[in-house]
């Protein structure tokens, strides 16, 4: 699966395209019918018809866009006109060189118009190619053109790129280029509708060039470089639509195209448009299909073709060259040596890039038959390619510095990137030379005489060099004196013929050094990578660091995944290829020694230098000896090859299937095979975490496989990680720790003698050297990297005794006698010296094992049966450790053991001597603990009793309240300044924000509004969270202001801010969690004071603890009357009145706001006095509010002096009004010097944050399948706690605006609010206004008695719950869905039933027939769940009491509602009367409102939108669904177009809002708008009208989510995965991806947990390149 902006036609009927199935089905029986040529069908005539209008056509339009791009164009003399015109027009045409702001910063300066205008006309020039900009006089025009060209001066961008392609062209040169289009369109449609059409089409496009007429299709090509992007695209879709389509078409136009590449390649590169609108793109489409590759390179000579090209941009020394055909070729003459132009190439390699993958699509068919032309054409393009190849030889070489540091880095990048380039392409070429012994034969000889030529000029020189008792003749060259590289690709490129030959059993070693003049001369060619080996290995020591990071980058890509196989493995396949051809094996060996510097060292090498060479050049032996697992070296299958490249990837740590992917060579993830190799050797661990990757796990059986020496590691880093994990699996497996050597595959027969180096005496004089060197055996000279050295020289020398026993075991005289040989050089008696000796200590085991190893084999060679089965591969044990050393970790147990014992002795002595020193203190803390205990189970006891009074908990009861109120609650500390003495109120930092997550009607999109009223699809609302942090209010404003300087300081400087103090941002101190507002800390015995609760009544009758019957009609008579009272009271009132007049209807008010008893019956039970506090203070003053005083509402604190300025009654006004201001700020963006927010009710904002938090918790529990009253996060509690408790006080701090709130009562007795009654708002947040609002009117009455005002106040409370819970059910029945509760052959009555009809016949609704009583219950009882749920919440931090703790495993909605102090049944909620058949008379003020009859869910405005029906209503908020299978997600985007500029190009970033479901543009000028004199992108813009600025998109193209809020942004992948439990951002992998719930769940929680903003900013942290990304612009 792939995202690709590229054209293409459907392969469907392409047999080479295909293994097997070429054809659909629909297709296959079109191709079995289509036998015949349906251009017969039509009469000559026509078809002759046809032919002169289809060939004028295209004879017009290649004219007309064929035209180059100049002011003084002319169109040919059949087009031009009669009379002359000065109509002209200015074109500006499309480049990559400008941005699209410099561009419509050009337009709006000279055509003078507003950058609206000129962001379309960017737009189109973008799309299209070019733009007309400006019609008028040719004087105009020009006048335009040169205000278009003109640099800046000042502009970066203009200096550094050319001027704008602006051109004046004649009016009628326009039109009839435009027409030109329009005709090859027209033609394209035509073609793709009529098959007889098409071949004509077709017919004439190829048709054969005469010397009047010039071939179409060849007119238009070589014009592509002077087109633009809208005629490219005309020409090209009628091209995919004709010549595409047909075999043989295609390969004529195959044939066309390769005779003009070099010309198609010369004007791609002149020219800066991308590949995908140029007609190069053509190659995929013709050099994969098999048949026509073969026939191209065999006949058109592709591959030269190709190949010459690339020597253009590479080199400088090309002759031109002439044959039979008409192409140009190099010239054979051995003594031109092309020189490498690096200047050039670096320029243009980027355009010339696809040169490379248009030689691996020509390669890639691999010929089956040779044919003899085919054969000359293939050599002569290797031959070309070795030529080339031999520019490269030693690129970039260096020298060693050691005086001083390089001045200057040089330039790498290039010859690294040239070699990446070439890898696949040299991969394929061997695969031609491996198909054919002839062409590899051949091909290797023209390698090595190339090769010869270098030799003969640089490597020619021999010297010699004594070494042990002898003198050895070698290369004369010294990597520290004189210039050596890494990029050496020509003799790599022999190292891979000479390995590629031993897949033919013919070839005799013999026969390949009859190749090479003399062994000398193979000597010298394997030298150069020996070199580079030796000069990675120098660096590795770093005996080159003052060569700078240049040397060290290039190192590191060597042994990198991308550049290895043809760099490092290729090196190392030469020395062992030389190993196996060279009889002088210690002529060999001494080679490596010296271009290691072992033998003369270079300047400046000290001690570590040394001894990290020795490690390197023992690393280098084990590599080219025993790293086999090669099919052209061993005799090894791709599966054995496989898994151990697998097992070692994984031999580090577990993975996920993208990064093995990554690790592993390309010959093997090529291979489908791979996998299943994959899941032989690992297990696959899903994910637990959605944040995490599933990973693969090396299996426990595969760990003893692991070499702690193997070669593919690409830094120390990987190994030392691998060696390490691989030691921990294996002590947890209680297996050996010691790394026993394997046996590798058999070397083929024509590399069989490669080890011939082991047993050479120069190599066998080195080991026992470094065996008795002081570096080694001198305790007081070792160090770490001396125990590496022999670590590793033991690794050999058992990984030698290996490969001997192996080969014993098959044959008992095999040539093979390293034991022998290490016997007679002392070597093996060496080992058996030193097993006692301190340096080999830590190798004790690997030397007793070699020892052991060594008599197995001896003992073999004389011919004592052995059990093979006890030395197998898994099987290998050390011997057992000595008697003595059993002594020793016996005695250091001993010592161990005493000193712990003396320790805690000490310890324990200590600790004595503290409690003596500290006893009186200690005491006195006991007895205070001991207090606190008896204090908390008495306190516990008195609750028991109070639960077994009231079986249940109910909110209402005054006892239960001050219970909670006088519970001890953990006092919150500073987290600035840790100080719990000042006199300060305590503040949380806090986030608002203005938010439409639980919004069921997005189609509106209005401004965020402070009113009473909530309409009942919550558009929108407040929503507050905090991170649950406390501070002092002084130490933050301290704090804050610390952060606006901050602040100030980044932005003089231009440095990215996180936080924006415009709009009151900061970071909290603890947690950085991004914050704007501040809640102030208040106890829940302050808020119970101040509402006067301590002083009611303990306890007055309540529907759920009541025994008696009538009970609840007679409260709910009660309230009635008090409902008509308070109509009568208050039907004269004019809303628009003065305040004195508002304030006498008021009183009636709350006279009359009472419960369903006058008379309160005396408690039944006394208040316990342990629950009463333990000590209350004098009440003091805090602070006057419009002349009225509220007492003292805090806890005791300690009688100290406060040091501030700042005491505890300024505090709490301080901090209120911040509060108030930052509500302002962030919800309405309002300055507390406004008007507005001085006109506003100032505790609406926070009364409608506690309803949308309540809400938003409720629906995130729901949405999680948790009980509602589980407990919560110290995050929530807080922010419940905290902005509950602060409304309660806010309306007491203050003025009350009566009228308004007078206003909102009203809603109770039926009356409306402007367009709004209490049954068309949402029930749940006007209840929460209204039970606030009846607070704050009750709190500002004096003229009653404080213990009346406190029973008041809970009898207000419960009956403003009871009523908003009737009139929740009553919305539920009128806006219920009928289709929901309906069915066809329903008979039912049932009281709910009943209910049901008598509230819609008081609203005029039509009744309901066939309803069924189960579908009614069960969807009214979804629909009333979250509002139950949602009072239980708010009245448990409303009131302090805890409900029934059963509701924290699970909700059970007769608990709640006894809770609530309500009945469990619906009806009995809903009726005046047990026999359920009266209805609350309440229900019918309210349902006949006019309103609520114009509302009517029948009429056609409200069927046509079902989201203002129940229970969706009252359904989770949730994202959109998407598609299972992403290829579906895919479909829809490719069927997007960009609604302003709705041209067949597919948009550029299709975006899906998964908040509304709306495909939209992304990131681009089409759609830009304008807010608030600023262009935002369309996904930003989208996001201000759907969901207030915060915005969840999906990317399509690009798989991945962009989170975004204005100017804040981040990319998270897509909830999608592939079978590896994998994302794939951008389709880097293409496996098909599939939807995973974990993660859509847990993007579904972001959005409701309100995280956009907090997560953006962490993010933005995290991953330093959002900071870059122009999020507006989104």
């Amino acid at each position: 699966m792939h995202s690709s902006n590229g054209g293409g036609c459907c392969d469907c009927g392409d047999t080479e395209a295909w293994k097997s199935g070429a054809c659909c089905s629909l297709h296959l029986i079109d191709n079995e019918q289509n036998t015949q040529d349906v251009r017969s069908l039509i009469g000559q005539d026509l078809r002759r018809r046809l032919q002169d209008h289809i060939y004028v056509i295209f004879k017009y339009a290649s004219d007309t866009l064929a035209l180059p791009k100049s002011d003084q164009v002319a169109l040919p003399s059949l087009l031009q006109r009669e009379e002359e015109s000065n109509d002209s027009a200015t074109v500006v045409y499309n480049d990559e060189s400008h941005t699209y702001d410099y561009v419509i910063k050009k337009l709006s300066e000279a055509c003078k118009c507003d950058n609206k205008k000129a962001s379309d006309f960017a737009t189109i020039i973008d799309r299209e190619g070019r733009s007309i900009v400006i019609q008028g006089t040719t004087q105009s025009c020009n006048a335009v053109k040169q205000q278009m060209v003109k640099p800046d001066g000042y502009s970066m961008e203009s200096r550094n790129s050319k001027p704008l392609q602006t051109y004046v062209f004649p009016i009628n040169v326009v039109a009839h280029q435009e027409f030109s289009i329009l005709l090859l369109s027209w033609l394209t449609t035509l073609s793709q509708r009529c098959e007889i059409i098409r071949l004509i089409v077709s017919d004439i496009f190829v048709s054969k060039e005469t010397d009047k007429e010039e071939c179409i299709l060849r007119k238009l090509m070589v014009a592509d470089g002077r087109m633009w992007k809208g005629a490219r695209n005309s020409y090209f879709k009628l091209i995919m639509s004709t010549l595409m389509l047909n075999m043989e078409m295609k390969k004529d136009l195959s044939v066309h195209y390769t005779k003009l590449y070099a010309k198609l390649m010369e004007d791609f590169v002149d020219d800066d448009q991308e590949l995908n609108v140029s007609i190069m793109c053509l190659s995929v489409q013709l050099f994969t299909v098999p048949s026509i590759s073969l026939y191209l390179a065999e006949h058109e000579h592709l591959l030269e073709i190709l190949l010459t090209s690339l020597l253009i941009a590479c080199c400088t020394e090309v002759k031109p060259y002439e044959n039979a055909a008409g192409h140009g070729t190099l010239t054979d003459d051995d003594q031109i040596n092309m020189v490498l132009d690096k200047k050039k190439m670096k320029e243009t390699l980027h355009r010339f890039a696809n040169v490379f993958l248009d030689l691996k699509y020509a390669l890639g068919t691999v010929p089956t038959e040779w044919t003899d032309c085919l054969k000359e054409r293939f050599l002569k393009f290797f031959n070309l390619y070795v030529k080339m190849t031999g520019c490269f030889e030693g690129l970039d070489g260096i020298e060693r510095k050691t005086d001083r540091h390089l001045e200057q880095e040089p330039e790498w990048q290039t010859g690294v990137t040239v070699h990446m380039r070439f890898v696949p392409v040299i991969k394929y070429m061997m695969n031609w030379c491996e198909s054919s012994i002839d062409v590899l034969l051949k091909c290797l000889t023209l390698t090595i005489h190339r090769l010869s030529l270098y030799y003969a000029q640089t490597d020619s020189a021999l010297i010699k060099v004594p070494y042990g008792s002898k003198e050895y003749q070698i290369v004369d060259w010294d990597i520290t004196k004189k210039k050596v590289s890494v990029h050496y690709p020509l003799s790599r490129l022999l190292a891979a013929l000479l390995v590629t030959t031993s897949r033919f059993d013919s070839i005799t070693p013999d026969q390949l050094l009859s190749l090479f003049e003399s062994p000398d001369q193979l000597l010298a060619m394997s030298d150069r990578s020996l070199r580079a080996l030796a000069l990675c290995a120098q660096t590795m020591a770093s005996a080159w660091r003052r060569n700078g990071l240049a040397l060290v980058n290039q190192v590191y890509y060597s042994h990198e995944i991308r550049c290895r196989p043809e760099s490092f493995d290729r090196d190392l396949q030469m020395l062992q290829v030389c190993s196996a051809l060279l009889n002088d094996s210690d002529r060999l060996f001494v080679t490596f020694l010296q271009r290691y510097n072992l033998i003369t060292p270079g300047l400046n090498f000290d001690k570590t230098h040394i001894v990290a060479l020795h490690e390197e050049l023992v690393d280098l032996l084990l590599y080219v000896c025993f790293e086999r697992y090669d099919s052209y070296i061993a005799c090894v299958d791709f599966k054995e090859i496989a898994r151990r490249e697998i097992i070692h990837v994984l031999a580090s740590g577990a993975k996920p299937h993208s990064r093995i992917y990554k690790l592993l060579p390309d010959s093997i993830t090529d291979v489908p095979e791979w996998e299943e190799v994959l899941k032989d050797v690992a297990e696959f661990c899903p994910t637990v975490a959605v944040h995490n990757v599933a990973k693969y796990r090396l299996k426990d059986e595969c760990v003893l496989e692991v070499n702690p020496h193997f070669y593919h590691y690409a830094t120390p880093n990987d190994q030392t990680n691998a060696i390490d994990e691989t030691c921990k699996r294996r002590k947890a497996a209680k297996q050996s720790h010691v790394f026993v050597p394997r046996p590798s595959p058999p070397f083929k027969n024509l590399w069989k003698k490669a080890l011939n180096i082991l047993c050479c005496h120069t190599f066998l004089y080195y080991v026992h050297s470094l065996l008795h060197d002081p570096v080694i055996v001198d305790e007081a000279a070792k160090s770490d990297s001396s125990d590496k050295l022999l670590e590793k020289v033991l690794y050999l020398i058992g990984s030698a005794i290996v490969e001997e026993r192996e080969r014993v075991k098959k044959n008992l005289s095999d040539p093979f006698n390293f034991c022998q040989r290490a016997e007679e050089e002392n070597i093996m008696e060496a080992m058996r010296q030193s097993v006692d000796k301190p340096s080999f200590s830590n190798n004790k085991d690997m030397v007793c094992w070699i020892v052991s190893a060594c008599d197995d084999v001896q003992q073999r060679r004389l011919g004592v049966s052995q059990d093979d089965s006890a030395s197998h591969d898994d099987s290998f044990e050390v011997a057992p450790r000595p008697a003595d050393d059993l002594e020793k970790a016996r005695l250091r147990k001993k010592n161990a053991e005493t000193t712990r014992n003396a320790l805690l002795a000490k310890m324990r002595s200590q600790q004595q001597s503290f409690k003596a020193k500290h006893s009186v203190d200690l005491d006195s803390i006991e007895l205070e603990q001991a207090s606190v205990s008896a204090l908390d189970t008495e306190t516990e006891d008195m609750d028991s009793s109070a639960v077994d009074v009231n079986m249940q908990p109910v909110c209402f009861v005054p006892r239960l309240q001050i219970a909670a109120a006088n519970a001890s609650e953990v006092k919150d500390i500073c987290i600035l300044c840790q100080d719990s003495s000042k006199d300060i109120i305590l503040v949380l930092a806090a986030y608002v924000q203005v938010s439409s997550v639980l919004s069921k009607d997005r189609s509106s999109s209005k401004p965020f509004e402070v009113d009473a009223c909530v309409d009942i699809t919550n558009r929108n609302g407040v929503h507050v969270s905090t991170c649950s942090h406390a501070m002092h209010f002084s130490c933050w404003t301290e704090y804050y202001e610390h952060q606006k300087k901050q602040y100030q300081y980044r932005s003089q400087r231009r440095l990215h801010n996180r936080y924006d103090i415009d709009k009151n941002e900061y970071d909290c101190p603890l947690c950085r969690r991004l914050s704007n507002c501040i809640i102030p800390v208040v106890s829940q015995h302050c808020i119970t004071k101040v509402r006067g609760l301590l002083n009611a009544p303990p306890t007055f009758p309540t529907v759920s603890s009541s025994n008696e019957p009538n009970l609840q009609s007679e409260q709910m008579l009660n309230s009635m009357e008090f409902l008509n009272r308070l109509d009568d009271t208050t039907a004269s009132a004019s809303f628009s009145a003065e305040e004195n007049e508002a304030a006498n209807n008021l009183l009636l008010l709350r006279e009359d706001w009472v419960d369903a008893s006058d008379t309160i019956p005396p408690a039944s039970s006394p208040v316990p006095p342990a629950i009463l506090p333990a000590a209350v203070e004098e009440p003091v003053v805090l602070m006057e509010v419009g002349g009225d005083d509220f007492e003292d509402i805090l806890p005791p604190r300690p009688a100290r002096t406060s040091t501030t300025k700042m005491n505890y009654k300024t505090s709490i006004k301080l901090a209120f009004e911040e509060m108030e201001k930052c509500f302002n700020s962030a919800c309405l963006g309002l300055k507390p010097t406004d008007p507005i927010a001085l006109q506003q009710d100032k505790c609406l904002l926070v009364w409608r944050s506690i309803a949308y938090t309540v809400q938003s918790l409720e629906m995130i529990s729901r949405f999680k399948k948790e009980p509602i009253m589980q407990d919560p996060t110290i995050r929530d509690q807080k922010t419940l706690t905290g902005i509950t408790r602060s409304a309660f006080l806010k309306s007491r701090l203050d003025q009350v605006s009566k009228s308004k709130r007078e206003k909102m009562m009203r809603l109770l007795v039926g009356e409306s609010d402007g367009e709004t009654v209490l049954l068309t708002t949402n029930i749940f947040s006007s209840m929460v206004n209204l039970m606030f609002a009846a607070d704050s009117l009750l709190a500002a009455n004096k003229s009653k008695k404080e213990s009346e005002r406190s029973t008041r106040a809970i009898q207000n409370d419960r009956n403003i719950l009871h009523l908003c819970t009737v009139a929740q059910i009553a919305q539920i029945m009128l806006f219920i869905d009928v289709n929901e509760i309906t069915t066809s052959d329903a008979i039912c009555d049932s009281d709910l039933i009943r209910a049901l009809n008598q509230i819609r016949s008081y609203a005029h609704f039509e009744p309901l027939t066939n309803v069924d009583d189960l579908k009614l219950e069960a969807c009214v009882k979804e629909s009333f769940a979250p509002f139950v749920r949602s009072c239980t919440l708010l009245m448990r931090y409303a009131t302090g009491v805890e409900p029934d703790p059963i509701l924290k495993s699970s909700d059970d909605m007769s608990v709640m509602l006894k809770y609530l102090d309500l009945p469990t049944d619906i009806c009995d909620i809903l009726c005046l009367s047990t026999d359920g058949n009266t209805l609350h008379p309440a229900i019918q003020k309210w349902c006949s409102h006019s309103i609520i009859v114009k509302s009517n869910p029948s009429a056609a405005d409200t069927v046509s939108n079902p989201k203002r029906l129940f229970p969706y209503l009252s359904s989770a908020s949730l994202l959109v669904t998407l598609e299972n299978d992403y290829s579906d997600v895919m479909e829809k985007a490719s069927e997007f177009k960009c609604p302003r500029f709705p041209v067949e190009d597919e948009a550029i970033h299709p975006t899906l809002c998964m908040i509304c479901g709306v495909i939209l543009c992304s990131q681009t000028y089409c759609c830009q708008e304008d807010v608030d004199g600023r262009s935002v992108g369309p996904s930003t813009f989208h996001s201000l009208q759907c969901s207030h600025e915060h915005g969840v998109f999906l990317r399509i193209r690009q798989c991945r989510i962009l989170l975004l809020n204005r100017n804040r942004g981040c990319f998270r992948p897509a909830p999608y995965v592939d079978r590896h439990g994998e994302t794939d951002i951008g389709f880097k992998r293409g496996n098909p991806l599939y939807i995973d719930m974990g993660r859509m769940k847990e993007l579904n929680l972001l959005w409701l947990n309100h995280q956009i903003d907090d997560v953006t900013v962490r993010d933005t942290d995290s991953n330093r390149h959002f900071m870059n990304v122009g999020w507006p612009n989104m």
